[in-house]
């Protein structure tokens, strides 16, 4: 008889991994400071927004599991210390500093425990333009900097910048713009107050991203909402709205506008993989056609994946650990790579969950480019991701297929049919 606990040794134990956050436009060629956490540890969230013409605000949040507490000794309490600077730097000079500054958060416990510590930065930036945000967290009790560059938008007052995220019920900020479960927020916008908004929903299916060497015929977005509500801003500057867990939203001052602020719903409890029924969709890239409707159409879908795996790997010690390597992966991609779909649905998730971390990554305003081996080398595989000119998100890059792709490609997936996690090789 098969067993049914393979997958859910995953499960309880993928819960344990710090979760990395997206990272765009940021220059250099260290994958992992980009999208990882291999070689750091504190990884804050942040949100931007704008306040007022010449006032903003850097928001952030980080755990205290991401820092270390450290004491001198026995008699005395923990300690950790971490500094948050940014740089600002003009979007069309980037070697013009516009403004700079930093904070200290000190905290001190008798006992460590889990909790999010937030705080917050106030910067002098001028409207009407765009500017480079570097941001520099360190946790100097280990002397380990994470490094993340933002995009300040200040062109318009309906970029989204100009709105804050509230969940009503605790006042707590939106770092992510999206929600797993319906929740009424509370919307602040104070540059627009009084103003009216036009909420456009849109409850869409997209596809998963082809294989690299096939090129999809994708048709031109129709940006006609299927609902659309008139919302009212305050003379406070809020509203309250409530956001859905499927589809999203697309909040505009005017239906002939696209800028504005959108919030998407995902389900399954994402971006984490902690049930069986998120564990399939994933599975697309690695099966054939008849075994990715058996698992859709399967009366037990716990045992449907199980069997599949373990004929894969051809033993449960085996199978454990390639499902921890697949999912973990597809994890780290709706991470980094989330925009209007989930994030492993894209065409950086599908490259990053098939093939691996790439060696190095250069990274351009409008591109990036992923090498799987040495940067010189003419047989390195290379792949380039071009950015997409999205209203709904700055996380689009779609990338530049060609045919050459479909050697490797295969056999990469024949690597992970046969039961093992494919690296491709540096």
């Amino acid at each position: 008889m098969i067993k049914t606990l393979l997958i859910w040794s995953w499960i309880m134990t993928g819960m344990l991994f710090i979760q990395s956050c997206s990272n765009q436009n940021v220059q250099g060629s260290n994958f992992s400071q980009i999208y990882g956490t291999k070689n750091v540890t504190i990884t804050p969230d942040y949100v931007l927004y704008h306040q007022s013409n010449d006032g903003s605000r850097l928001y952030f949040q980080f755990n205290s599991t991401q820092v270390l507490y450290a004491r001198k000794d026995k008699s005395q309490p923990y300690h950790s210390s971490v500094r948050i600077k940014y740089e600002a730097y003009a979007f069309d000079n980037r070697k013009e500093l516009v403004d700079s500054s930093s904070i200290m958060i000190y905290d001190t416990v008798e006992k460590k425990s889990a909790k999010l510590i937030n705080g917050e930065l106030d910067l002098k930036l001028k409207a009407g333009k765009k500017y480079y945000l570097h941001v520099y967290a360190t946790d100097l009790n280990r002397n380990n900097t994470y490094e993340k560059t933002l995009v300040v938008d200040k062109l318009n007052e309906n970029s989204a910048q100009y709105y804050l995220i509230k969940r009503k019920s605790d006042g707590a900020l939106f770092y992510n713009n999206f929600t797993i479960d319906p929740v009424e927020v509370i919307i602040q916008s104070e540059v627009n107050s009084g103003k009216k908004l036009y909420a456009n929903q849109y409850f869409r299916g997209f596809p998963i991203a082809s294989p690299p060497f096939a090129h999809p015929d994708h048709k031109p977005f129709n940006y006609q909402p299927d609902e659309r509500h008139v919302v009212n801003i305050g003379e406070d500057g809020t509203f309250e709205y409530l956001l859905l867990d499927t589809g999203f939203v697309h909040f505009v001052m005017d239906t002939s506008q696209k800028s504005g602020l959108t919030v998407f719903g995902f389900e399954n409890n994402y971006p984490k993989i902690q049930n069986v029924f998120g564990m399939v969709p994933p599975l697309r890239f690695i099966s054939s056609n008849s075994e990715f409707d058996n698992l859709n159409n399967a009366e037990d879908t716990k045992k449907a994946v199980d069997v599949f795996w373990l004929a894969k790997a051809g033993d449960e010690d085996r199978g454990r650990e390639v499902i921890k390597r697949y999912y973990n992966r597809v994890q780290d991609a709706n991470d980094n790579f989330t925009s209007y779909v989930e994030g492993w649905k894209t065409d950086r998730g599908m490259v990053s969950i098939i093939y691996g971390t790439p060696k190095s990554v250069r990274v351009q305003r409008d591109e990036e480019i992923w090498y799987y081996g040495e940067e010189t080398n003419s047989f390195t595989l290379q792949f380039t991701f071009v950015k997409v000119d999205n209203p709904f998100t700055e996380n689009d890059f779609k990338l530049l297929r060609a045919t050459s792709y479909k050697s490797s490609w295969y056999r990469a997936v024949d690597v992970w049919r046969s039961g093992r996690a494919y690296w491709a090789q540096y």
